[in-house]
C-alpha cells in the first residue's frame, strides 16, 4: 500500500519531492524516486509484502520499464510462478515486481491479469509513454491533470496541487454532489483535475497526447444458470477464496467488526483460516448510545473467539477534526461518520497495519432498504388510493423525523414521496441526497449558470432509466449504479481516505471483482427473497454465525450529528452557515440553506446528512479555493472563515 505521484513533460526534482511529501501519510516506511528527462515518478511506501526488498520504484531486468504502484495484487504468487516459467528474473518477492514483467509480456493488456486493488503508474523508456491504471471496482484512487503537454498524477489530489495547478470550482460537480451525494464518472470539484474512473487506463505519449480507455466493465445483465443449492455452494467457496487472498501479508491482518452480516462473515472466514484474529469496533457512550452496534459486534467476537477491541467515544461532535477530514478527502464528502472512522483507523493502526472490512456486501447482494423498497412499492400501489392519500400519507406528513437514532419516519416519508412515480423515477428520488425542488433552491445563480445539467441527475439517470416498467431490468440497472457509482465514489473513497490518513491498509474481500461478478449474476430472488435482503449471503452466513446476528434488522453505521446540530453545534451552524458567509462563497443560495436549517431545527425533517454535506462543501471551498492551501496538516477549525 502506498501513495504514488509524478509527472511527464517536465523535469523538476524539487517539485517531485514536494508532491511525494504530501502523501507521506499513505506510506511512512519509505520514499522512492525515478527521474529521467521529461519524467518523474515517486511513491511513499507502507510496507506490507516483502518488507525488506519491496521498495519502489521498481524496474525490469533491462531498466527500460519503471513502475510505482499503490495497492495489493492478491494473485501475485501465481503470477510470479508464471513469469519465472517464461524466463523472467525476479529480484524481489513483492507483488509490485510482477506488474513490470506482465507489461513486458502483454503490453497494455497486463492489467487484465491483475486481481486486486491498485493505482499504477508505469513509464516505458523505449516508447516514451506513461501508463496509468486503476483497479476494476475503484478501491484505490488515481487523479490526473493536463497542463499543455504536461501531465501530473497522484493517488490524492493534494499531490497534484503541489504543482500549482489552477483551482477553478467545477459547477457541475456541485450540482451532482447535491443530487447523488458524490460525483460520478471522471469529474472532480476542480475543473482542471480529473479522476481516472475504475476499470480504466490512461496512456500518455508525445505523439498522441492523452488517451483514456476502458479495460473492464461490470456487467450487471450477465446471469448464471445455477440452482439455488449450486449457487449457495459456489458462493461459500468464492467467499472463502476472497478472504484467503486478502489475508496474504507479511504483517498481521485484523478486521473491522460492526456486528452486521457483512463484517461478521469476513471475520468468521478469517477465523477459519487464521489461528487468532484481532477485531475492532467503535461506538459512543452516554446520550449517544442509541447509535451503537457494539453489543452485536461483541457477541460475534465472543462467538468466534477473536481478540476484540472497542473504541468508545464521548458524545461530542469533534468539529475540530473537520479540517483534517476534508484535508484527507481534498474534496467535499458528505459522510457524517467520517469522524468516527477517522478515529477508529487511528486506534486500529496502533495494533495492526492491515484490516479487512465488509464494504461491498450491500451493493452486491441488495442489502439496502431501498432495494426492498421496490417490492413494497408494488404492495403499496395495490392499496385503495383513498386509504393511501387520506389516511397513511396524511398521518405520516404530521410525524416528526427523529435525529436520535430512529429512521422509520424518515424512510417511510421518502418512500411515499416516490410512490406515484414510475419505478425508475421513484428509485431515483430515493437515492437522491435532496429532493429536486430543494436542490434547485439551494444552488446559487452562479453555479446554475456554469453547469450543463443543474439538476445534477445525469449520472443517476444514465444508470437507472430507459427500461420502461421492466422491474427485473430496473434491478439490474440499480446494481450497475450501486457498483459503478455509490460503492466506488462514496463508500470506497470514504474508507480509503480515512484509513490512509493513519497509514492503515484496508482490504475489502467483498469487492473482489470476480466475487462481485458472480454475486450480481445470480437471479434477483436469490439475493432479495421477497423483502429479505442478502438472502443467499445470510443463508451461507448461518453456517458460522448465530441466527440473531444473521437475521437481525439492518441498522447501519450512523452518527448523532443531527442532534448535535440542534445542540452543541448550533452556534457553529449559525456562524459558519450565516447568510453573509454563504453568499461570500458563492456556491449556494443563502435563503435555500437557511430554509433547510429551519426545517431540521424544527424537527419536521431530519437533514443530518444533507447539512453535513453542505458544511463539507463550504469547508472545502474555504480551505482549498479561498485560502489556497497546499498543506493542511496544521490547518485548524479557527482558520476557517466563519468558524467559532
Amino acid at each position: 500500500m502506498c501513495g504514488i505521484t509524478g509527472f511527464v513533460g517536465l523535469e523538476d526534482k524539487s517539485l517531485l519531492q514536494s508532491m511525494c511529501d504530501s502523501l507521506i501519510h499513505r506510506g511512512p516506511d519509505h520514499g522512492g524516486f525515478y527521474n529521467a528527462p521529461g519524467v518523474g515518478l515517486a511513491m511513499r511506501r507502507l510496507a506490507i509484502i516483502d518488507l525488506e526488498n519491496g521498495n519502489q520504484p521498481i524496474s525490469n531486468e533491462a531498466g527500460d520499464v519503471w513502475l510505482v504502484f499503490n495497492g495489493e495484487i492478491y494473485n501475485y504468487q501465481e503470477l510470479r510462478e508464471q513469469l519465472l516459467e517464461n524466463g523472467h528474473e525476479l529480484k524481489t518477492n513483492s507483488d509490485t515486481e510482477t506488474i513490470v514483467h506482465l507489461y513486458e509480456d502483454y503490453g497494455l493488456d497486463f492489467v487484465q491479469h491483475l486481481r486486486g486493488m491498485f493505482g499504477i503508474a508505469l513509464w516505458d523508456v523505449k516508447k516514451q509513454r506513461l501508463v496509468l491504471a486503476r483497479d476494476r471496482i475503484g478501491e484505490k484512487p488515481l487523479y490526473y491533470a493536463r497542463q499543455g503537454e504536461k501531465l501530473f498524477f497522484g493517488s490524492e489530489i493534494k499531490a497534484i496541487l503541489q504543482a500549482s495547478v489552477s483551482r477553478t470550482v467545477n459547477p457541475q460537480a456541485v450540482c451532482d454532489f447535491l443530487a447523488a451525494g458524490y460525483v460520478g464518472g471522471d469529474q472532480t470539484f476542480y475543473k482542471e483535475i480529473s479522476k481516472l474512473a475504475p476499470g480504466h487506463l490512461l496512456v500518455w505519449d508525445k505523439q498522441d497526447g492523452v488517451r483514456v480507455q476502458q479495460y473492464w466493465q461490470h456487467d450487471p445483465y450477465k446471469k448464471v444458470d445455477l440452482s439455488y443449492d449450486e449457487a449457495e455452494a459456489q458462493l461459500e467457496t468464492r467467499l472463502d477464496e476472497a478472504v484467503k487472498l486478502c489475508l496474504k501479508s507479511d504483517v498481521e491482518v485484523g478486521a473491522f467488526l460492526s456486528g452486521g452480516v457483512d463484517s461478521s462473515v469476513i471475520v468468521a472466514l478469517m477465523c477459519k483460516n487464521e489461528a487468532q484474529v484481532q477485531t475492532f469496533s467503535v461506538g459512543y457512550s452516554g446520550l449517544a448510545e442509541g447509535f451503537n452496534e457494539l453489543s452485536y459486534a461483541k457477541k460475534v467476537a465472543d462467538h468466534l473467539g477473536t481478540e476484540h477491541h472497542e473504541l468508545i467515544l464521548e458524545a461530542q461532535s469533534s468539529k475540530d477534526l473537520l479540517p483534517k477530514i476534508i484535508w484527507q478527502y481534498d474534496e467535499p464528502h458528505g459522510e457524517p461518520t467520517s469522524v468516527l472512522v477517522y478515529l477508529l483507523c487511528e486506534f486500529v493502526q496502533e495494533k495492526v497495519k492491515v484490516a479487512l472490512s465488509g464494504t461491498g456486501g450491500d451493493e452486491a447482494f441488495y442489502g439496502y432498504p431501498r432495494h426492498a423498497g421496490l417490492k413494497y412499492l408494488e404492495y403499496y400501489r395495490h392499496l385503495p388510493r383513498v386509504l393511501r392519500t387520506q389516511v397513511i400519507e396524511r398521518i405520516m406528513s404530521k410525524l416528526p423525523e427523529s435525529t436520535t437514532g430512529g429512521r422509520l419516519s424518515k424512510r417511510v416519508k421518502r418512500f411515499i414521496s416516490g410512490s406515484d412515480l414510475p419505478p425508475g423515477e421513484a428509485y431515483l428520488s430515493w437515492v437522491s441526497l435532496l429532493h429536486k425542488d430543494v436542490r434547485a433552491g439551494l444552488l446559487s445563480d452562479q453555479v446554475k449558470q456554469g453547469a450543463e445539467d443543474e439538476s445534477g441527475e445525469a449520472f443517476l439517470r444514465q444508470h437507472l432509466l430507459g427500461g420502461g416498467e421492466d422491474i427485473n431490468l430496473l434491478y439490474d440497472k440499480i446494481t450497475a449504479l450501486d457498483v459503478g457509482g455509490y460503492l466506488s465514489e462514496y463508500q470506497l473513497a470514504y474508507m480509503d481516505r480515512m484509513s490512509m490518513a493513519h497509514s492503515l491498509e484496508v482490504r475489502a474481500p467483498l469487492c473482489d471483482y470476480r466475487l462481485i461478478d458472480f454475486a450480481t449474476s445470480l437471479p434477483r430472488d436469490y439475493r432479495l427473497k421477497g423483502t429479505r435482503s442478502k438472502h443467499i449471503l445470510k443463508e451461507v452466513a448461518q453456517k458460522w454465525l448465530p441466527d440473531d446476528i444473521v437475521n437481525r434488522k439492518k441498522v447501519g453505521f450512523d452518527s448523532p450529528i443531527g442532534q448535535w446540530f440542534k445542540g452543541e453545534l448550533k452556534p457553529f451552524i449559525d456562524s459558519f452557515l450565516s447568510k453573509d458567509n454563504i453568499e461570500k462563497s458563492g456556491l449556494l443560495d443563502p435563503d435555500g440553506v437557511h430554509a433547510l436549517i429551519a426545517e431540521h431545527m424544527s424537527g419536521r425533517k431530519d437533514y443530518s446528512l444533507q447539512l453535513w454535506s453542505i458544511i463539507a462543501l463550504e469547508v472545502w471551498y474555504r480551505m482549498y479555493i479561498e485560502d489556497n492551501i497546499s498543506n493542511g496538516a496544521d490547518y485548524k477549525i479557527a482558520d476557517l472563515r466563519g468558524a467559532i
